[in-house]
């Protein structure tokens, strides 16, 4: 399954939710791309070599000499999954800075890579983390591409209705597969169906502030015994539960999808503190 993460105010959460899915999914071997044109932070965080990675693997399609495994460009974090890093995020010298070289990254993967992405989530969960969405970022097309395209969004009025406001734009990426469903971090000030009702997106889970988990995720903390208990990522459990079960093949993109199989309304299961 190919899970694409993104943002449209900020980035709530969005890194740690797509680190979190994929050490909680279901199965195993799943892996995290970092798409954010701000560039990456996760080789940083946690002491790994960057290289293979994002840059690479647009440098071999570049050259023609792309290979067919999406894997051989992901290195491993000591959280017990495996990363495809992009550039790290610098903004010094007179060169192109790091997110400048993302960016380009990014547009070229792609561009030509969906088609390596898509294999690779054949047989096991690819979790794309897109960043924040601006209005010309080119991660656009890696939502579009996505069996499940999530929107991270923090609680209260000023989320609702930043995403509110970009929801035709959500709503109209050229090819999209799957309707944008809203996860939000924290605990929310309106209901689920209330935010739903203003955003016409669903909200399929919801993700405590939780700071513990928040510092293993980002590699500020050892994780210690039991850390996967954590409430931030037992949330995570719940929501890749759902998402597996209930992905669907294909959503129309100009309309909300609130149904799930046999034409039963979707609730999927939600971490209540």
């Amino acid at each position: 399954m190919l899970v694409a993460i993104g943002s449209v105010k900020g980035a709530p959460y969005v890194t740690s939710l797509a680190v979190a899915l994929a050490v909680r999914w279901p199965t195993p071997g799943a892996l995290v791309v970092e798409a954010d044109p701000a560039g990456g932070d996760l080789a940083f965080r946690f002491g790994a070599r960057r290289e293979p990675g994002l840059s690479e693997l647009a440098a071999d399609t570049r050259a023609g000499r792309r290979g067919g495994d999406l894997a051989a460009y992901a290195r491993p974090i000591p959280l017990g999954i495996s990363v495809v890093f992009a550039p790290a995020d610098q903004h010094h010298g007179p060169a192109i800075d790091a997110a400048g070289q993302a960016t380009q990254a990014i547009r070229m993967v792609a561009h030509n890579c969906v088609d390596l992405l898509r294999a690779a989530a054949a047989r096991r969960a690819v979790i794309v983390d897109l960043g924040r969405l601006g209005w010309d970022s080119p991660s656009w097309s890696l939502a579009a591409a996505a069996d499940v395209f999530l929107v991270a969004m923090r609680s209260g009025v000023e989320a609702v209705d930043a995403v509110q406001v970009r929801r035709d734009r959500l709503r109209s990426v050229p090819g999209l597969r799957s309707a944008p469903r809203l996860v939000v971090a924290g605990r929310p000030l309106c209901t689920e169906g209330e935010i739903a009702g203003v955003t016409g997106m669903a909200v399929v889970g919801t993700v405590p502030d939780d700071r513990r988990a928040a510092d293993v995720l980002a590699g500020r903390a050892e994780p210690g015994w039991g850390w996967t208990r954590l409430p931030f990522l037992r949330a995570a459990r719940a929501l890749a539960v759902s998402l597996q079960v209930h992905a669907p093949h294909h959503v129309p993109a100009a309309v909300p999808s609130f149904v799930g199989p046999a034409g039963r309304p979707w609730q999927a299961p939600v971490y209540r503190p």
